[in-house]
């Protein structure tokens, strides 16, 4: 099987994915939080959100 290599910057990916699938609003109103403003913890578990999608993607959801 080929090695794949996680992207660095995926949990912003994921996040960039999320706000515009909800069209980057909130509650209709405030603007979604800029991923430099998120802090370590917020992007940490984006970022493992990101991973889990990723490696969910490759190997069918086994893992």
């Amino acid at each position: 099987m080929a090695q794949h290599t996680i992207p660095p910057d995926l949990g912003q990916r994921t996040y960039a994915a999320y706000s515009e699938a909800i069209t980057t609003r909130t509650d209709g109103r405030s603007p979604m939080t800029a991923w430099e403003d998120l802090g370590d913890e917020i992007q940490a578990g984006w970022t493992a959100a990101g991973r889990a999608a990723f490696t969910a993607a490759l190997t069918g959801g086994t893992r």
